[in-house]
């Protein structure tokens, strides 16, 4: 359970660096006004191409990848809810470098959001797929 949860710390943290520097390169591109299509493709064009966007879609892509391996570790059951700990690290990081408020109810709301995460990663004493012998390779 170790590894999955380092590796899980490891996903989120990139995906909330990811998304916080999504959100520095939307604001230097600005906001979506126009809907013809030309004025869309030039628009994401612009975003895709902006550095911030491109490494906010990186540190995504890491957050993919590692939780792709946490999923060939343990049950999705465990692997999903883990994910909301991105939510605790967003906030933090969104009022250290975006300079965000975060009202005292939405940061109760993380809090509750991060108990039931523990909850869920109490081990029960379960088998996970590392335990529990794999019956699909067999006839």
């Amino acid at each position: 359970m170790l590894r999955v949860l380092v590796a899980m710390i490891v996903a989120c943290t990139a995906a909330a660096f990811g998304q916080i520097l999504v959100r520095q390169g939307m604001q230097q591109v600005g906001p979506l006004e126009a809907w013809a299509p030309g004025a869309l493709i030039a628009y994401f064009w612009h975003a895709l191409t902006n550095p911030y966007v491109m490494g906010g879609t990186f540190l995504n892509a890491v957050f993919y990848f590692l939780f792709v391996a946490v999923l060939s570790w343990a049950e999705v059951t465990v692997a999903l809810p883990l994910t909301a700990l991105e939510y605790a690290i967003a906030a933090v990081l969104g009022v250290l470098i975006l300079k965000e408020v975060v009202p005292p109810l939405r940061w109760a709301g993380i809090v509750l959001i991060i108990a039931g995460v523990a909850l869920v990663g109490i081990d029960s004493g379960q088998p996970t797929p590392e335990t529990k012998p794999n019956n699909w390779s067999q006839p």
